[in-house]
This record gives structure tokens, C-alpha cells and sequence, in this order.
């Protein structure tokens, strides 16, 4: 299935729908728990992963930006050992250029690796600690008195 002109990607499904629930606080299924964006899939490998972040680091991280975005990288997997997790880190944090900085306390911009096996999912999201995660069970929870 090809994304047409004008669909909305992944990233603006998730976020369109954490924004929603956490200005609603209204929990819209019974059994989805946390929602991340896949915008691409690859094999898990280092070198598959430097290669497949390319067009999103195109994206959303311009060489021409005047002033750089802060960012930080979320790693996470299941069911595989034998990938190290600072090597990952490292290459999708050297692939992002000059303008743009690591700022884990309060970053505008996300970088989400997910893998789980062989398969390497990626995703750049906007506001992700201020959407509690991207969980909806916290988003929609009422505020903690």
C-alpha cells in the first residue's frame, strides 16, 4: 500500500490522536494501552539502521534549519540480545547534523527505535514525555491530586 499525496503519515495519526485524548481525558479503547508510529521498518542491524534513518533525519532534521532542534533517542527492544544499545544510540545520534543537539531532559523532537526480534521500527514524534508517552491509560487518567 502506497501513502498518497495529502494522507496523513503515522506520526500525525498518533499525535492527532494523544492530543485528542489528553484534551478530553476520555479513553477511547478498551484494550490499546500505548500507541508509537512506525514511519520506517528495517532489519536490526546497525548499519540497516544508519541506512534507513537517512530520509527521516531529511525530514525532520534540516541542514538549513536556522536554529537546530534539541532531540533526544528512545531505544528500546524486545526479544533481542544480541544488538548493543549504545551502538544504536550512537548512530542514529551521529546521523542528525550540526544544528540540531541531544537534550534528554526537554527535547522538541523524539527519534523512537523500536525492536523487537530482527525487525528495527522508527519513528520521530513531537511532545512525547509532555503526551505522558504516548500511554493512554495516562493521558486520559485524571490528574494525580
Amino acid at each position: 500500500m502506497h501513502k498518497r499525496d495529502g494522507d496523513p503519515g503515522p506520526v500525525e495519526i498518533v499525535q492527532s490522536m494523544m492530543s485528542s485524548a489528553a484534551s478530553t481525558r476520555k479513553h477511547m479503547s478498551r484494550f490499546i494501552l500505548r500507541v508509537l508510529p512506525a514511519e520506517v521498518v528495517c532489519y536490526a542491524s546497525e548499519e540497516e539502521i544508519t541506512r534507513a534513518i537517512a530520509p527521516l533525519v531529511e525530514k525532520y532534521f534540516p541542514k538549513e534549519s536556522p536554529s537546530g532542534h534539541k532531540f533526544a533517542v528512545l531505544y528500546e527492544a524486545r526479544s533481542n540480545t544480541g544488538i548493543d544499545r549504545m551502538k544504536i544510540i550512537n548512530a542514529v545520534a551521529k546521523s542528525i547534523p550540526q544544528p540540531h543537539k541531544v537534550d534528554l531532559s526537554n527535547p522538541d523532537k523524539t527519534i523512537i527505535v523500536q525492536i523487537a526480534k530482527t525487525i528495527c521500527m522508527i519513528g520521530v514524534v513531537e511532545r512525547y514525555k509532555e503526551l505522558s508517552k504516548f500511554n493512554l491509560r495516562q493521558l486520559t487518567s485524571p490528574p494525580e491530586k
